[in-house]
């Protein structure tokens, strides 16, 4: 039996309530080793085509049971049945974590928030949203061809959408850009644009077969065909790219960070996020895997893998840190909202952007949040989850966050 007809299975097992507390850790565990190739959103997929046979209602006691079992199967000798325990920090990918963050996400009534420095893991039933409820974004996307042209992508069906000279555009499903490049193309260099809105994400494959997932309100401008000695592409908001690797043709992104200014990050094969919003203070590139070298002006830092540069937007010093939380840089794109230590302000502004609301602060609120909140829920479910910590009252009103102590 392969690993995925194993996972399949313990899958299918915990959604018929028929898992024992074995199988239950050896889910946990193979999700914690990351032997499945399966990302956790991927997981929760599989959840969700289960559960709704398995379990039509939602049964409180049921998933609380789960949980419990869960995290005593992961550590029995720290984790006591029925007792809420906290979550461990710097460790946000864990096995239990995953394994009763995921259960109860597929039920839709479970998540992790703590208040700042640390609080028990809360798990809540889910109640009926408000009438004036805010939808999470989704895949929504402009493509801009090389002569204008504006190619609505989140209305628009799978297929082909495009020739560009040897350079063939597909859609090959939602949310999904594909360009194809037939062999060593010459000739002119078309540019192509992908602009996402302000509740909008979008993944492109580019013609060397780098991979770029696209950021709420964010911009990608791209060749249809990288004929020159470098790939270079232009960003400005976020993504999350997986570079092909080419020794002999590096590739390069040209961060825009104002009119004028710009910060480059080139690499030969590597994955890395940058997130350079205009309304955020630094900009920052998180090193995944492999090692980039971030440049602006006379400034030049190389990354090793964990590692992370912010360029301070005021006086355009660049700056190296060790031992980043990757998996907060790219929580956005596994569909999560995750915040470490965050105030207020920084918390709204990720909120804002994928739920495309506007934030209006009656008086300051000294709140810190850490904890991950899954993104593909309606606001009032993220918005009651920072209520719990007792700092911070939201209120909807149409596409207006109010915000009060």
């Amino acid at each position: 039996m392969s690993i995925e007809q194993r996972l399949a299975y313990l899958v299918g097992q915990v959604a018929q309530q028929a898992a024992t507390t074995e199988e239950l850790q050896e889910l946990s565990e193979l999700i914690n080793a990351d032997q499945t190739g399966h990302t956790a959103r991927e997981v929760e997929l599989l959840l969700q085509k289960d559960l709704p046979a398995a379990t039509p209602d939602y049964n409180e006691t049921y998933w609380d049971q789960v949980a419990s079992r869960i995290l005593a199967a992961d550590h029995p000798q720290q984790m006591p049945v029925g007792k809420i325990v906290p979550m461990r920090s710097r460790r946000p990918w864990m096995a239990a974590a995953i394994a009763v963050g995921l259960l109860l996400l597929a039920s839709g009534v479970y998540w992790q928030l703590r208040k700042q420095p640390a609080a028990p893991t809360v798990a809540v039933t889910q109640t009926p949203a408000p009438a004036n409820d805010v939808a999470p974004g989704g895949n929504k996307a402009v493509l801009v061809l090389a002569d204008g042209t504006e190619v609505p992508l989140d209305s628009t069906g799978s297929g082909t959408l495009a020739q560009q000279g040897d350079t063939r555009i597909t859609k090959p499903a939602a949310g999904q850009l594909l360009y194809s490049q037939a062999g060593n193309t010459t000739g002119n260099i078309r540019y192509n644009t992908l602009r996402t809105p302000r509740g909008g994400q979008f993944q492109v494959t580019l013609p060397d077969g780098t991979r770029v997932w696209l950021n709420a309100a964010s911009t990608l401008r791209y060749p249809t065909a990288f004929n020159g000695r470098t790939r270079l592409v232009q960003l400005k908001g976020e993504a999350y790219f997986e570079v092909a690797a080419n020794a002999a043709k590096p590739f390069k992104v040209n961060v825009l960070t104002s009119q004028s200014d710009s910060m480059e990050v080139a690499v030969l094969g590597t994955h890395f996020n940058i997130m350079a919003y205009d309304d955020e203070a630094l900009v920052k590139t998180t090193l995944l895997e492999g090692a980039v070298q971030v440049s602006s002006g006379n400034s030049h830092k190389r990354l090793s893998s964990g590692q992370g540069a912010s360029l301070n937007k005021q006086d355009y010093t660049l700056a190296l840190h060790d031992n980043v939380n990757t998996e907060e840089a790219v929580a956005w794109k596994n569909g999560f909202i995750q915040l470490e230590g965050n105030d207020i302000q920084s918390a709204m502004r990720l909120i804002a952007r994928w739920y495309d609301v506007e934030v209006v602060y009656k008086a300051p609120v000294p709140a810190h949040f850490r904890g991950i909140i899954p993104r593909n829920v309606p606001v009032s479910q993220v918005l009651k989850m920072m209520e719990l910590t007792g700092e911070v009252h939201f209120e909807i009103k149409g596409k207006q966050l109010i915000v009060s102590p």
